[in-house]
């Protein structure tokens, strides 16, 4: 277990985290489990993304391999888990997942998700919340970019209208995210049945995970980042629930995947500062206006300061995406012929063969 500060990605092995930038609160930063370390009877592989509010570790239960989603301590962090879960508890329940949220799982051996969202685990005199889900392949849209800052247009084309199209699903079951960015997706490349590979996604966290009714309870500033904080998200008091500023998030990640880097520098400098620069639009220069200027052009409809600017939607975002990009290309056929086909010529052959034992007996019996 060790210390890991949620501002800077300072680490302390030994619990003594410490910073000398007056704005860090790293003394108080939360313990993340290493590599085998046990939360009941899950077995931690290791930490996936660290998130404000919770961390999103691989790991196995039941000898199965899973994602384990654990909320830092604190009421606030407790309270978002709880509604992210019982969120994907619902549309598992009533037969509406989505291919790009998580596929949630009990919490606990012998028991069902609609008996248990969520679980609670007593660790180092903590009490904490998690929730697990199917395990998918992919990593972090953030490590990814760390890797290869600017990706194929085309790739970032399909990966948005992914993106849009699984916040839009969440506007049309009431819940709104106001954190999407980067860091809330784990991406993976997948053959098609083109000559190159598709992203695939998963949004792993939900964001506020509000509906409009509770949006005043539920808003904590903190739970997102700064640099992909919508400006009316600012002064929350006046702020009301729109689409439009889930708009700016999916706006942020693509502006970041065009130009390379963040569209407002956030590393190091403390979240007031970051605000400033959101609130005064001191945003990196869009540099890919000469070679993909209609796409550059949706980004930067989708990051205007005011919202009425801005896409009317996450839906709208999406179309303008399918139009210069098309259709996202569907996984590669498989060579082999599907289950059920196998099982239609397993049948016809077993049943042509008993036929033919049948009429052999038939034949010895009249003879």
């Amino acid at each position: 277990m060790k210390q890991v500060c949620l501002l800077c990605d300072r680490t302390s092995p030994d619990n003594n985290l410490y910073c000398q930038e007056t704005y860090c609160p790293a003394e108080m930063s939360p313990n993340i489990l290493d590599y085998g370390e046990w939360m009941g009877d899950i077995e931690i592989v290791k930490p996936v993304m660290i998130l404000r509010s919770a961390v999103l570790y691989e790991a196995t239960h039941q000898k199965s391999k899973v994602f384990l989603k654990v909320a830092h301590p604190g009421e606030e962090n407790k309270e978002r888990l709880k509604r992210e879960a019982e969120f994907l508890k619902a549309i598992q329940l009533n037969k509406e997942q989505n291919e790009f949220l998580p596929v949630l799982l009990p919490p606990y051996a012998n028991t069902t998700i609609d008996v248990d969202a969520y679980g609670k685990a007593m660790l180092r005199g903590h009490l904490l919340y998690f929730f697990m889900f199917e395990f998918v392949e992919g990593e972090p849209l953030r490590d990814v970019l760390t890797k290869n800052p600017q990706l194929w247009v085309n790739h970032v084309g399909w990966l948005m209208v992914s993106l849009a199209t699984a916040v839009n699903f969440l506007h049309s079951k009431g819940l709104y995210h106001f954190g999407v960015s980067p860091d809330t997706l784990l991406v993976r490349f997948e053959e098609s049945n083109e000559k190159y590979d598709v992203p695939r996604i998963l949004l792993f966290d939900l964001g506020v995970a509000t509906d409009a009714q509770n949006f005043n309870y539920n808003w904590h500033s903190f739970f997102v980042p700064p640099a992909y904080t919508a400006p009316e998200l600012l002064n929350s008091h006046s702020a009301r629930p729109n689409p439009v500023t889930d708009v700016y998030g999916l706006g942020a990640t693509m502006y970041e995947l065009l130009v390379g880097e963040p569209a407002f520098t956030y590393k190091l400098l403390s979240d007031t500062e970051v605000y400033r620069a959101v609130q005064r639009n001191k945003r990196v220069r869009m540099n890919r206006v000469e070679d993909v200027k209609n796409v550059a052009n949706i980004a930067l409809q989708a990051v205007e300061q005011k919202s009425a600017l801005r896409q009317e939607n996450a839906a709208v975002l999406a179309q303008q995406l399918l139009a210069y990009f098309g259709e996202v290309p569907g996984p590669k056929k498989s060579r082999w012929p599907s289950l059920n086909t196998i099982l239609i010529i397993v049948g016809g052959i077993l049943a042509v063969a008993f036929l033919i034992a049948l009429a052999i007996t038939l034949a010895e019996f009249a003879s």
